[in-house]
């Protein structure tokens, strides 16, 4: 009797699990695959019966006859307004298959950085070097002169002998057309009067010059300026002038002047005259040398 007993519960313990193997079964085969036949609630089916359903309300609602409004009312009266159908039953979404996984996309190795090695610089461009000029000035000095402003000096060779024969072009400084050119004699010496003692007020100013050796007609030297001062002093008449017509006392006052230590004794308004200053410029002294040859 024990013996049956277990057999029988072995029994329908076997059955309760086939039976539930099989509803896991079935309830699986039904979420992945919806619209199987044995499915009673498939969506395909409950969307088939809706539309059915929804054709026959459809044929049923042209088959009633349409509404007249009657005129009949008096004009105070509102007609009853029809009964409007409720709304027709919406089908029901069919369910939508569940996406399948997308691999994830292998990951692209980052490019490297090739460093590009730059190109090496232009050599550098040679600057040609001007050849110098074949004249310097050797030395250059000044002195005064009560008579005129003038140009002197000499001009010498590489050995450092007069040169017979140089040009010097000379003129003054922003005055249109003042280009003069001085020959230097036997001895290299060239000289040339630029402002005479009789030119009226040109005597009374200062004058700005250059100067530079030419050869072949072209400037041989670089150009050398200079400034000369005014030969008189413009002064009024009532300071006189040392013309040899005054007296002792006054003689002697312009030695005075001319030593530079007289200026007490100059009436106001009065000026030295720049011929008796002994730092003044009338006559420029330059003297000019040829360079030493390369050979």
């Amino acid at each position: 009797m024990r013996n049956l007993d277990k057999r029988l519960t072995t029994v329908l313990l076997a059955m309760m699990m086939g039976m539930s193997v099989l509803a896991i079964l079935c309830y699986a085969t039904i979420f992945m695959q919806p619209n199987i036949p044995f499915n009673p609630l498939s969506p395909q089916r409950a969307t088939e019966v809706a539309l059915v359903n929804v054709v026959a309300l459809q044929q049923q609602q042209s088959q009633l006859p349409a509404a007249t409004i009657d005129q009949s009312y008096p004009p105070t009266w509102t007609s009853t307004p029809t009964n409007t159908p409720g709304p027709t039953k919406t089908a029901t979404n069919t369910r939508t298959a569940t996406p399948t996984k997308t691999s994830s996309p292998t990951r692209t190795p980052t490019a490297t950085n090739t460093r590009t090695p730059a190109p090496p610089p232009p050599p550098p461009t040679v600057t040609p070097t001007p050849s110098p000029l074949p004249y310097i000035v050797g030395s250059h000095s000044s002195r005064n002169n009560c008579a005129d402003s003038g140009l002197e000096g000499i001009v010498n060779d590489a050995n450092g002998l007069p040169e017979a024969g140089a040009q010097v072009q000379y003129g003054e400084t922003g005055v249109s057309g003042s280009r003069f050119i001085a020959t230097t004699d036997g001895n290299g010496r060239y000289g040339a009067l630029l402002i005479p003692g009789s030119s009226g007020s040109a005597a009374f100013q200062s004058h700005n010059w250059y100067a530079y050796v030419v050869e072949n007609g072209q400037p041989a030297s670089e150009q050398f300026t200079f400034t000369t001062d005014p030969i008189y002093a413009e002064n009024p008449s009532y300071c006189g002038r040392d013309d040899n017509k005054n007296d002792n006392n006054d003689n002697n006052d312009n030695n005075d002047n001319s030593s530079g230590g007289g200026d007490d004794n100059l009436a106001p308004g009065c000026t030295l005259d720049p011929c008796k200053v002994s730092s003044s410029i009338q006559v420029k002294i330059i003297n000019w040398q040829r360079r030493p040859s390369a050979n």
